[in-house]
């Protein structure tokens, strides 16, 4: 499960952009593909507009999946935003994760330029997992 992930450098600066454009509350918003390929990235409204907090309503996410369904893809990881801390996974972060097969992806906008990680979720417990920006994409 830890095979290094492939994330065009487009998908990559999109995922940052929004991130960016939600300031100073946190964005999230799910990364889909297939394999160990992002293909997708979807943004996702966060109804909380909240620095440290995030919600995203039943409806929009349920929508937002069955689009990832009918391009044949899977989601990949949640990604979501620290506006003003590290990018590691705090205990709400993890207490609320819904699924420990879909990774976690955290954007920091604490320093510039961003700095992101990508986790594994092992039950309360979380491991980095590595990826790196293609640059051809």
């Amino acid at each position: 499960m830890n095979e290094e992930v492939i994330f065009p450098k487009t998908l990559y600066h999109q995922m940052l952009e929004h991130g960016f454009a939600k300031l100073p509350f946190e964005a999230c918003g799910l990364l889909s593909g297939k394999g160990n390929l992002v293909q997708s990235v979807w943004q996702l409204k966060n109804e909380l507009k909240s620095a440290n907090r995030f919600f995203v309503s039943k409806t929009l996410l349920q929508d937002t999946l069955e689009k990832i369904r009918k391009k044949e893809e899977h989601v990949l990881a949640i990604y979501h935003t620290h506006p003003s801390t590290d990018p590691i996974p705090s205990n709400l972060d993890i207490h609320n994760h819904p699924d420990n097969r879909i990774d976690m992806v955290i954007i920091s906008y604490k320093s510039s330029p961003p700095k992101t990680k990508w986790y594994n979720i092992l039950g309360q417990n979380y491991v980095e997992r590595p990826f790196y920006i293609d640059l051809a994409c």
